[in-house]
């Protein structure tokens, strides 16, 4: 009787190609996460639907390609957070700290920002669509190639952030910002020359008194 080969223990590429499959896509319906904490978790493609998680902390959590409709985040804080290719939609992220949170090629639609903090952000790429993100503080954001349609943007301070190719309602930021900084250097000038044309009278006019 022919024996039977052996059977193949799984290798380093077996465990590699396990570890590349993507992760099961969590569902949270109606799910009250408010407080939670959640540290170093996998949640790719994971849907949220009228959750929330109002006071939440978010740690080294992947949400990329996630999808969260009608959720509450507000005073959550997230931090080392992916939510690459993300899609929001009515979501509440007020008086939210957001520190080195991605969000490249996102799609943010009727998103509340009010009073949120946002540091080390990443908005690539994103469309931002109806959102309220007045008196938000943002430093060191990419907004590269970022679009906002009909948002509020009243009080928002911007520092330290990349903005090229950010449009806002069909309008170039980075061009306008340019174009201000073009004017700015060109009247001011003729006020350095007019200060300089004023001392060489005054010197003229002490050299003829002298004599």
């Amino acid at each position: 009787m022919a024996r039977k080969p052996p059977i193949a223990q799984p290798g380093a590429d077996a465990a590699d190609d396990h570890a590349r499959k993507p992760a099961k896509r969590e569902r949270f319906r109606g799910s009250a996460l408010a407080g939670a904490e959640l540290d170093d978790v996998d949640l790719r493609g994971a849907r949220f639907h009228n959750a929330t998680l109002a006071g939440a902390e978010l740690d080294d959590v992947d949400l990329r390609d996630a999808r969260l409709h009608n959720a509450t985040l507000a005073g959550a804080t997230l931090d080392d957070v992916s939510l690459a290719g993300a899609r929001i939609h009515n979501a509440a992220l007020t008086k939210a700290e957001l520190d080195d949170v991605d969000l490249r090629g996102a799609r943010l639609h009727n998103a509340t920002l009010a009073g949120a903090s946002l540091d080390d952000i990443s908005l690539a790429g994103a469309r931002i669509h109806d959102a309220d993100a007045a008196d938000t503080r943002w430093s060191d954001v990419s907004l590269r190639r970022a679009r906002f349609e009909a948002s509020d943007l009243r009080e928002v301070e911007i520092v330290g952030c990349t903005i090229e190719g950010l449009t806002i309602d069909g309008v170039r930021i980075d061009r306008l910002v340019e174009e201000a900084k073009r004017r700015s250097g060109a009247s001011a000038a003729p006020e350095v020359a007019s200060k300089a044309t004023v001392a060489s009278k005054s010197g003229k006019k002490k050299r003829a008194a002298a004599k």
